[in-house]
């Protein structure tokens, strides 16, 4: 970064500070098939976020390269007992994976990009009790210019006005592959978790780095983001805290597969968790097998957002908006924004 950028962003930086008196598709796991993800509305894209590990500047957006983000992967295994990278060229030692739908990708391209996207909204107080709130993008998307951009998902945490922290994950780069990567692993969430404290504590502050250890956490899936929630769900302790503070999660359109243990998660900590979402044409069929099982248990549910959502609340409403533009159209408009909105204080 030059003297100039670095001088001009610490200027935001600190009218923020000013302002707001605080620091301003399917995998070879997955059983359904979940749909490429193309933005309907296009949004206005930044010309590039600070890409830094901690430094007060990068706040409110950057992005870091973490160690335990979710690519790239070492050992070649998915996690299941089956090689991820299916073939290797011999003479160069070369690796790609090939899905279960015949895609061939390339490990340099497609699962080599540790990325994640941070943001601390400028309204946020940090004096304050708040969320961490965990994006797991659709397929075939880049955190740049998709989640950033596109998605309008720093736009809507912003319009929430709740006391919130985004972080977004990229997951495999411009891929039909819903992987999970290293997340798929025992305690993969609550590593990268950590790691991400440790960055947000060099900017905010060590007690900071404290809380946010302990802040809930909800999880958020549009489309085919839905296998790296589902997997977080099983695997999100590995002999951390975290399953503990997962308070809920937000299913836009992403009910491809893996109904047990979403369903599973759902029961074992009835009354303490909630799930909300919206569901178009493309997740009906498996969003229906899912009411099925909670009919079968005789388990209340709602298919319409409510007003308020507590601990304890299951609400899945059906939405006709095409599928790539529910993230962005609802309705509600803007569904991340709303529901957030409806959460009581954390």
């Amino acid at each position: 970064m030059s003297m100039m950028r670095g001088l001009a962003v610490r200027a935001v930086v600190v009218a923020a500070l000013a302002a707001a008196n605080t620091l301003a598709a399917t995998s070879v796991l997955g059983e359904g098939t979940a749909p490429v993800d193309v933005a309907a509305r296009k949004r206005s894209k930044p010309r590039g976020l600070p890409r830094c590990q901690g430094a007060p500047q990068c706040l409110p957006s950057f992005i870091a390269r973490l160690k335990n983000a979710p690519f790239p992967i070492r050992a070649n295994d998915d996690g299941q007992g089956r090689p991820f990278f299916n073939d290797i060229k011999r003479s160069s030692g070369k690796r790609f994976r090939i899905t279960k739908d015949g895609k061939r990708y390339p490990e340099a391209f497609h699962y080599s990009d540790p990325s994640v996207l941070f943001h601390v909204p400028r309204s946020f107080d940090r004096d304050k009790p708040f969320r961490v709130v965990v994006y797991f993008h659709g397929d075939e998307s880049v955190l740049e210019p998709d989640v950033v951009g596109d998605s309008g998902l720093i736009e809507q945490i912003d319009a929430s006005h709740t006391n919130v922290i985004l972080i977004a994950p990229q997951l495999a780069y411009a891929a039909i592959d819903s992987h999970p990567g290293k997340l798929i692993r025992p305690g993969g969430l609550a590593r990268m978790l950590d790691e991400a404290s440790g960055i947000l504590a060099r900017a905010l502050g060590r007690r900071f780095g404290r809380r946010m250890a302990r802040a809930p956490v909800v999880l958020v899936a549009f489309s085919g983001g839905y296998l790296p929630l589902a997997k977080a769900l099983s695997t999100s302790d590995g002999g951390s805290r975290l399953v503990e503070r997962i308070e809920g999660i937000v299913l836009l359109d992403a009910i491809y597969g893996e109904l047990p243990l979403i369903d599973g998660w759902l029961e074992a900590r009835s009354g303490r968790v909630f799930l909300v979402g919206l569901y178009g044409r493309q997740s009906r069929r498996r969003t229906l097998d899912l009411f099925s099982r909670w009919d079968d248990r005789r388990m209340t549910y709602k298919q319409r957002l409510p007003r308020r959502i507590q601990r304890g609340t299951v609400s899945l409403a059906r939405v006709r908006t095409d599928h790539p533009a529910i993230v962005n159209d609802g309705p509600p408009r803007d569904p991340i924004a709303a529901i957030l909105r409806r959460l009581p204080p954390p």
